[in-house]
Formats: C-alpha cells, sequence, structure tokens
C-alpha cells in the first residue's frame, strides 16, 4: 500500500514538473512588418531555429533593439557583429560562427578608428607618418582583442542542412564601451614597444578619444547571409 502511495506522489510530481516546463514562456515584443518580412526570408532559406529558442523573428527584433540602444550621451550601448559557418557537425559550424562573429566586433571597433584617423588626416592634426604609425598599433591590437573577447550576447542563432553539412548563422551582442576600453588599453601596451617619440604622439592621440569621434558604428555592415 505503501508502495503505491510513493508511486503515485512521484507521478504527481513529475507531472507538475513537466506542466511547469510546457509553462514556460518567452516574453514576446511586437514586432514590425519589415522583421516578419526579414524573418521569412530566412524560413524560405530553409534556416531553422535552435531547440528552445525563439521565433526567427523575435530574435532578429531583439537584435535590432539592441542596436538602436543608445547612453545618456547618445552613444551606443551595444556592438552587434555576426558571423557564419559551414561544417559536417552543427557543434562544429556553431564554434566556427560564433569566433568569427567576435572577431567581426572586434574589427567594427578598428573601423571606427580608422575613421577617426581619416578625419585627423584631413584636418591636418595627423601626419600620414603618425597616421601609419597608429594604425599599425590598431591592427595589431583588434587582433589581439578579437582573442580575448568575453562572453558575448546571442541574439540571433540559425542553422539549415547543406547537402551532409551544416550551416549556422550567428548575430552576438557586446558591450560597446567594455570593447573600447580593452581596444584602447591594448593599443597602449603596444605602444610600449614603440620608441618614446612615437609613443609620446601616439598617446597624446589616444587621449583625444577617437572612438567617440568619426563615423561611430556599432554593428556590421553586412547582415547575416541569406
Amino acid at each position: 500500500m505503501k508502495k503505491n502511495i510513493i508511486f503515485l506522489l512521484a507521478l504527481l510530481f513529475f507531472g507538475y514538473q513537466a506542466v511547469i516546463g510546457q509553462n514556460k514562456k518567452f516574453t514576446f515584443s511586437k514586432v514590425s512588418r519589415d522583421v516578419k518580412k526579414e524573418a521569412k526570408k530566412f524560413e524560405k532559406e530553409g534556416y531553422k531555429v535552435f531547440p528552445g529558442s525563439m521565433p526567427i523573428s523575435q530574435q532578429l527584433n531583439n537584435s535590432y533593439t539592441k542596436q538602436n540602444e543608445v547612453d545618456e550621451q547618445g552613444f551606443p550601448k551595444w556592438i552587434v557583429s555576426t558571423g557564419s559557418s559551414v561544417a559536417e557537425t552543427q557543434a562544429a559550424a556553431e564554434y566556427a560562427a560564433l569566433q568569427l562573429a567576435q572577431i567581426n566586433l572586434a574589427t567594427i571597433v578598428e573601423g571606427n578608428i580608422r575613421s577617426a584617423i581619416e578625419i585627423d588626416l584631413s584636418n591636418n592634426q595627423l601626419n600620414n607618418e603618425d597616421a601609419t604609425s597608429i594604425t599599425k598599433v590598431v591592427s595589431a591590437s583588434v587582433n589581439k582583442v578579437a582573442k580575448k573577447i568575453g562572453m558575448v550576447t546571442p541574439l540571433l542563432k540559425i542553422y539549415r542542412p547543406i547537402n551532409k553539412n551544416t550551416e549556422v548563422q550567428m548575430m552576438v551582442g557586446y558591450n560597446y564601451e567594455l570593447v573600447k576600453k580593452q581596444v584602447l588599453s591594448e593599443m597602449k601596451a603596444e605602444l610600449q614597444l614603440e620608441n618614446d617619440n612615437v609613443r609620446k604622439k601616439n598617446e597624446e592621440w589616444l587621449n583625444t578619444d577617437p572612438l567617440n569621434r568619426g563615423k561611430v558604428r556599432n554593428f556590421s555592415e553586412s547582415e547575416p547571409a541569406k
């Protein structure tokens, strides 16, 4: 009798847990017609969401929302980039897509610094020699930062089968202020390898806050391939 009661209680418990799991829902936001059309393009190309993920339309909507968030000074809060990869296994494709997206995050910041360099060149605030020197430091620093970027926020993650392989498309977000500090810190470290004259000139230029001048971009020029 006791065994039967324990068995019934166990069934009730696990049944209750199953109901909780089934009732777990995402908080969905209203999606515009344009975003819905964008999502349908992916779906027509055979893309699917990973198990337990939000619909493509909601993922796209969230990613665009992040791109448009700004701080009190009007600068982006988030930097958003994409990555895609094809591999024999879904796990391998996902890993490679994530690595590429992280590299692209740092590359976006590099583009913003180059924009500031071009502006200062045109205004004669930098000469060609100094600009070349800074550009060299930027490239070296960005490569190192790309390998050090910490946990990113997945905004879009979809996949589709291609013959016997799997293609994964990812869009990730990262704190823009944090990645700016990482790049500038790495640049200052790189400058320690230069002679005193070059280091002093470049450090003075870095103190002009180049990442808040010129074309401040916080997303990849190209969206995930469709």
